[in-house]
């Protein structure tokens, strides 16, 4: 498709054409050629170089690396990008299949599970007022405890600076492994892309009150405490701590057997084996010796 073709309203122009296949954030990990859009020139070092297409603000034209070769200008690049994948994905034709339940199931009869795409494995367990959307999988022998709701809307909103807001349309899934266990009033999102999945892996445990954001991963035997929160794109890795009222950025990586202590805010990456703390995390012995220190003054 060529950027000529995309329905741009009165409010944007095409300063050079291009073609492009698919549509996603500038730092996503697409292999085909698609189109983004660019507000912040801080990212413009981690774009894809597969992001021929973009859509940004005058001012950043000139700053785009050289892969980029269509380019759309608006005022408003992160709306105009919503309004145009909303009109494709309004347009194309989704594919259903019907809903399967496994054997050895005990599924309360106050649950709401939708009647296309849902696959759920063998001797799960799904307590009264759950809800299960759309597009999604779960594993074998998995207990979800009442209240708790799975492949719900994502959070990703674009404000237009006469302030309405355009959302994105929800492609991906959400897929539960086996003999995860979810506790009550904790959401799942599913993923924004037709290819983004939000993953939970084989043997974790996700307590009360818990909120794990479209397109995150966390690894298997993994430990989630109430009231954490997860930011979207967000990697956890395997046996793993995460502790109560955590919250994780958006597309942050915390590393495989490292702990994320209570009320910690985690805003950069965290490595194999680390144990962080405090507001903005750091490394939890140096965040003991801070407060030692502070004490002691």
């Amino acid at each position: 498709m060529k950027l000529s073709e995309v329905p741009i309203g009165k409010n944007a122009r095409i300063i050079c054409d291009a073609e492009f296949e698919d549509m996603n954030y500038c730092t996503s990990k697409v292999t085909e050629p698609f189109l983004s859009f660019m507000e912040k020139e801080k990212f413009i070092p981690q774009i894809n170089p597969n992001a021929v297409c973009m859509i940004c603000k005058a001012d950043l034209i000139d700053k785009l690396p050289s892969h980029v070769k269509g380019i759309i200008v608006s005022d408003e690049p992160k709306f105009l990008f919503h309004q145009i994948y909303n009109y494709y994905v309004a347009k194309g034709e989704k594919k259903n299949m019907e809903t399967t339940i496994g054997e050895g199931c005990t599924i309360s009869h106050q649950v709401s599970i939708a009647s296309k795409n849902v696959r759920i494995g063998r001797n799960v367990v799904i307590e009264p007022f759950v809800v299960i959307h759309e597009n999604v999988a779960i594993g074998d022998n998995s207990i979800i405890h009442s209240n708790v709701v799975i492949g719900g809307r994502s959070f990703s909103f674009a404000r237009a600076n006469s302030g309405i807001m355009e959302g994105l349309s929800d492609q991906g899934c959400a897929v539960i492994g086996n003999s995860v266990e979810i506790y009550p009033f904790t959401q799942i999102a599913k993923g924004i892309w037709q290819d983004d999945v939000t993953f939970i892996g084989d043997h974790t445990k996700i307590d009360a009150h818990c909120y794990i954001a479209h397109g995150v991963k966390v690894g298997e035997s993994t430990l989630i405490a109430s009231n954490a929160a997860i930011g979207g794109n967000t990697t956890i890795g395997d046996r793993t701590w995460i502790g109560l009222n955590a919250s994780i950025a958006n597309r942050i990586t915390v590393g495989n057997d490292s702990r994320v202590n209570m009320g910690a805010v985690v805003t950069k990456n965290v490595a194999d084996g680390s144990s962080v703390s405090g507001n903005f995390a750091i490394e939890h012995k140096k965040f003991i010796g801070f407060v030692k220190n502070i004490m002691n003054s």
